[in-house]
């Protein structure tokens, strides 16, 4: 249910959660007040609001903790794309100090390529490029099998197995962050809490069953809000808000600049 919903355009996702929340809540807050005396309510008001006062700390905590983590991975996410290519542009430039190297820099301009072209929508669909895959591992044998004649060029052909190693590792760990998301016990402990910390208002006593809906739908309204956050960044490669390939086609505008 979650990966569909975030497989949707961010607007009706967004439409959904939100709006599904907010109108069940609203639902059931009405129910209470219907078939439930004003009376009975008031009575109950302030030790439910006591124990709400509760539970909305430790669900606020524990919600936070869940949007700064998913926030935090999308921004390593990102990171891992630049970080990728920028050293995948080292050592495209410094194989040009080695003859014979039009082998290399080409595979590697044909990586980059497969990356915004192939590996990224797939990304998207929560799978992996097999062709980018070997395509980096070529460029890989092709680094090692260097020839290195001299002091200067084994000192740059170290650099360059560093800057292809970084490489590997900045790819590995964009693709396995691709396949976390949130575990799903930790979605369900997400919702039935937003649920039962809504549920606390039906408690209160209102004078006017309109003030008790504005309340709950307010309050429902900022819960599924940040749920949708939560979700929509969940995956940080997939969705309509995800990490786009910017970082490769400005590399691939590079490679062109640096020449052939």
């Amino acid at each position: 249910m979650i990966a569909w919903l975030e497989s949707l355009p961010t607007l009706v996702a967004g439409i959904l959660v939100v709006g599904g929340f907010v109108a069940s809540t609203l639902a059931l807050g009405y129910l209470v007040a219907r078939f439930t005396s004003q009376e009975v309510r008031a009575a109950h008001t302030d030790r439910a609001g006591f124990i709400l006062a509760v539970i909305g700390v430790v669900y606020a905590v524990l919600l936070a903790f869940v949007a700064i983590g998913v926030w935090e991975r999308f921004q390593e996410a990102e990171a891992r794309t630049f970080e990728e290519a920028g050293s995948l542009a080292n050592v495209y430039r410094d194989s040009q100090s080695f003859p014979h190297s039009e082998r290399l820099r080409a595979t590697l301009r044909l990586y980059v390529r497969s990356v915004i072209a192939d590996e990224w929508p797939k990304m998207n669909r929560g799978e992996e490029s097999e062709i980018s895959n070997a395509l980096l591992e070529a460029a890989d044998r092709d680094v090692r099998a260097l020839p290195v004649t001299s002091a200067r060029l084994q000192n740059i052909a170290a650099q360059m197995l560093v800057a292809m190693d970084t490489a590997l590792a900045d790819r590995q760990t964009r693709l396995t962050i691709d396949f976390i998301g949130i575990n799903s016990i930790m979605w369900i402990v997400l919702i039935v809490g937003a649920y039962i910390t809504v549920a606390y208002t039906y408690l209160f006593g209102f004078d006017r069953t309109v003030m008790q809906q504005l309340m709950i739908g307010g309050l429902s309204l900022v819960v599924g809000i940040v749920l949708f956050l939560v979700m929509a960044l969940d995956y940080p490669y997939r969705g309509s808000i995800s990490v786009e390939p910017h970082a490769f086609s400005s590399l691939l505008h590079s490679l062109s600049v640096i020449g052939p």
